[in-house]
């Protein structure tokens, strides 16, 4: 009360001394005020002041564009870091306010996006390579031993479980105004649930194992195997629409616009793909040196963006497959690459984080992260999050 009483100014006959003691003591509290608000995180940095943007897939959305909202600073530093108990091959997601991201330990984590504590964990039944998707108050993921959960996004407590024969290694997308959650398991098999209980709707039977992510179009479903097909599937029913021959192999996921479906392969080849016709459009291969697209392109107006264990992230044309630039980076590029404004976030084996001019394949600035990197980044709000192979989750902000 004696503090509220000099702040007031009703000082009364107290004399020129506590004037002088009340007028500190205001200047004090307004000086801790101001030295509040950037108090730095745990992890050595302070949290960026931009609104986060939710980022609720493996790839941003349901289409697997990988293309994120807003910018990204040339400067940026370390905020926070995280350290999981095993690798993490899983790419985190976000719905604003909490970072989710699964590890090699078996657990999902749900961090906080400013400081990067932990908030809750969630042990699941095996090691998680997939990453997780967000949809209302759920964040659902499979795990290696065949697991897939519905986990409570605020607390971690499971809502539903479901169990096939084999891993899931890819991780699930949504089909929203149907409330369907579509995966992909080592059983050669798609399976479509129910979101709210987990129950099956249809399921669909390829011809060998499903390692990406299906994507989706809310009519049509589209996802490689390592039947060296490309499956064409409707969203309601599950039934075959169509297949597309790439004579090899497809690890990675499939990104699609209006009619066309671009994915690579171990064939060393990345397609450009009508799903309207069933055909092959266009083939682009670099050169005998080609070596497989494993990762997922990004796909944003007239630039397709295309890593490659070849140590290059390649920019091609999707109308035609032309080459416009290639970008060599210090080891395999197995991390799936995210665009966002005029730049390209790409992560490689060596474990450099490089940002990359859209237009031209210019390198801008690279960053060392330490581990492999093979997930896709987290762009939100002028903040990157990626997790490596070291299991180890960094958070850079703008300087």
């Amino acid at each position: 009360m004696k503090r509220i009483f000099l702040l007031s100014g009703k000082t009364g006959g107290l004399g020129r001394g506590y004037r002088i003691i009340s007028i500190l003591i205001t200047l004090g509290l307004a000086f801790c005020i101001a030295c509040g608000g950037s108090k730095e995180s745990e992890g050595g940095g302070t949290a960026p002041t931009s609104a986060f943007t939710p980022w609720t897939h493996f790839r941003g959305n349901a289409a697997l564009n990988g293309v994120g909202e807003g910018t990204i600073s040339n400067n940026l530093k370390p905020v926070w870091t995280f350290k999981t108990g095993g690798a993490c091959i899983s790419s985190p997601v976000t719905d604003g306010e909490t970072v989710y991201i699964g590890s090699y330990d078996s657990t999902l984590y749900a961090l906080d996006i400013n400081t990067g504590k932990d908030i809750w964990r969630f042990k699941a039944g095996d090691e998680i390579e997939a990453s997780p998707v967000i949809f209302g108050d759920a964040a659902l993921i499979g795990d290696l031993g065949g697991n897939f959960f519905s986990v409570n996004r605020k607390d971690g407590t499971v809502n539903w479980r479901f169990k096939v024969r084999d891993k899931i290694a890819g991780s699930a997308n949504i089909i929203e105004d149907k409330n369907f959650v579509i995966f992909g398991s080592y059983n050669d098999t798609l399976y479509c649930l129910n979101i709210n209980d987990g129950q099956p709707v249809w399921k669909y039977a390829s011809g060998s194992y499903i390692n990406g992510t299906a994507a989706t179009d809310g009519k049509r479903v589209v996802f490689g195997g390592c039947d060296a097909g490309l499956h064409v599937i409707n969203a309601d029913d599950g039934t075959l629409i169509g297949k597309i021959d790439t004579e090899s192999y497809i690890a990675g996921s499939a990104v699609i616009n209006n009619n066309f479906a671009y994915v690579g392969s171990y064939g060393k080849k990345l397609l450009g793909i009508n799903i309207e016709e069933m055909k092959i459009v266009w083939t682009y291969q670099n050169d005998s040196r080609q070596q497989p697209f494993v990762a997922s392109p990004a796909l944003r107006d007239s630039f397709l963006i295309a890593p490659s264990r070849d140590n290059f992230v390649h920019c091609v044309n999707p109308a035609d497959g032309k080459l416009i630039w290639k970008f060599a980076a210090k080891g395999a590029v197995d991390a799936s690459p995210v665009i966002v404004g005029d730049k390209v976030v790409a992560g490689c084996g060596s474990g450099s984080l490089y940002l990359i001019e859209l237009t031209s394949g210019k390198l801008i600035k690279s960053f060392d992260i330490g581990g492999s990197l093979n997930g896709t980044p987290l762009v939100t709000g002028g903040m990157i999050i990626v997790g490596d192979e070291n299991g180890l989750v960094t958070a850079l902000g703008a300087i």
